[in-house]
């Protein structure tokens, strides 16, 4: 294997792409199930289905396509020139997506719906190049774990934006449609400084990972090889651990808004969900050396299921402490943060691990992973979200209205919000203890 190490500068730098991808991921599965049912008074079902099906259709697509085309093209184009194809294109997607016309409901699905489908793009043409360049940082598995935490601090700063900043400017512009619209506004200035940042920052590992790069690839890999590679038991099952445990993940982020606003009863939702948030993004930075040291001492599979078995324990506490007040949900929050933050280091860095032993494929093994990350949150964070409400009566009338929603909606909250999340994350973590094959033993580094 090749030695290469990236400086600490091109590490950070490399991490600081993060934040746009974090603001693309989380903005749609906090905000916009929500922005539908309370804003443009659309069935929570209805909303669900609606930004589900580009998620899952478009985003897949165009996730498998660009990594294939960046693995064909890595010595021609290398992936670093995607993040500026982004960072061009992405202030576009996200403007367009809360500037929904007026018209009748079924013009507006349609809109939200087009305009989706080019946003998961936008968001493809960047984040599927972007985790693949990891690779190209350094060689040393155990390094790779301090490089995903750079990139973990960075996710912090993503969920900063998308969870805290971006309620906040939609409460300070008096909420509305015109308040999503003006911090859509801020989001789209703040997204490409984030990609450019990383498109510089790499300009170096890039020279050093063409240098050491392995001979000519053939230019076409089949359908049949494709998933031979994918569904092999090393990745496959890491693979659906990931998909498990990030569905549930989804629904309980997509549910916090509307935790916080009827199971709490806080008017002032959007301001203590930023608080909420920062307390995360503390426990996601906070918590890094913490699992980089843990892994060190017990290998990657062991400390990632202990993370898991911390979020989900988290989650079975918060489900019960609609009551306990604004300081018991910052604490729940910090916590479930450390756990979450964790595991998705640890995961990212185990495929990582297997995309560096098989480079001419890193692109195809990022584009599945980060394919999986978003069926997850479109699965997790929208549909199922929405058809449990649905299911449990959650009325959006009442909701634009401002009206108190019935008591079996507000149970479903907590079925949407914790207790499907804590079920998915015991089955996945079941799955990578019973047969994950990846973490436990790592490969000699040069």
């Amino acid at each position: 294997m090749d030695s290469r190490n990236a400086s600490i500068a091109n590490q950070i730098g490399y991490g600081a792409g993060q934040v746009a991808g974090q603001v693309f991921r989380d903005l749609p599965s906090l905000l916009l199930l929500f922005f539908m049912t309370t804003v443009l008074g659309i069935a929570p079902d209805v909303a669900g289905v609606t930004i589900f099906v580009p998620k899952l259709l478009f985003g897949t697509i165009f996730d498998v396509s660009v990594g294939i085309l960046s693995d064909r093209l890595r010595r021609k184009f290398a992936r670093r020139w995607w993040l500026l194809a982004g960072a061009m294109l992405s202030p576009l997607a996200m403007i367009l997506l809360f500037h929904v016309p007026e018209g009748s409901q079924t013009l507006k699905l349609a809109y939200v719906a087009g305009t989706f489908s080019l946003y998961m793009a936008v968001f493809a043409s960047f984040s599927v190049p972007y985790l693949a360049m990891a690779g190209d940082l350094t060689s040393n598995p155990s390094q790779r774990n301090v490089v995903m935490a750079w990139r973990l601090v960075f996710t912090a700063v993503g969920v900063l934006v998308a969870g805290a900043l971006a309620p906040a400017i939609i409460e300070m512009q008096g909420g509305g449609q015109s308040g999503y619209e003006d911090m859509a506004l801020v989001l789209a200035a703040i997204c490409p400084i984030s990609l450019l940042i990383a498109f510089f920052s790499s300009a170096k590992t890039a020279k050093v990972a063409a240098a050491s790069d392995r001979p000519a690839l053939a230019d076409r890999l089949s359908f049949k090889k494709a998933c031979s590679i994918l569904l092999a038991p090393r990745y496959s099952v890491l693979l659906l651990t990931n998909l498990l445990q990030l569905t549930g993940a989804g629904m309980a982020y997509a549910s916090l808004l509307y935790f916080l606003t009827y199971n709490m009863g806080r008017a002032d939702a959007f301001q203590l969900i930023g608080v909420v948030v920062i307390m995360a993004c503390l426990g996601i930075v906070l918590a890094q050396p913490l699992w980089v040291r843990l892994a060190d001492a017990i290998g990657k599979r062991r400390a990632y299921i202990a993370a898991t078995i911390l979020y989900l324990l988290t989650y079975v506490i918060w489900g019960f402490a609609a009551s306990w007040g604004s300081i018991a949900t910052f604490a729940l929050s910090f916590v479930a943060a450390v756990g979450n933050s964790g595991w998705t280091m640890l995961g990212f860095s185990m495929m990582s691990d297997i995309a560096s032993e098989d480079e001419e494929h890193a692109g195809l093994y990022s584009a599945a992973w980060i394919a999986t990350d978003k069926i997850a949150f479109a699965l997790g964070g929208t549909l199922l979200v929405g058809v449990t409400l649905a299911i449990f009566g959650f009325d959006s009338a009442k909701a634009v209205a401002g009206l108190p929603q019935s008591d079996s909606a507000m149970m479903g909250i907590i079925v949407a919000f914790a207790a499907i999340p804590v079920t998915l994350n015991i089955v996945g973590a079941f799955i990578f203890g019973r047969w994950g094959q990846v973490g436990d033993k790592e490969p000699a580094a040069a």
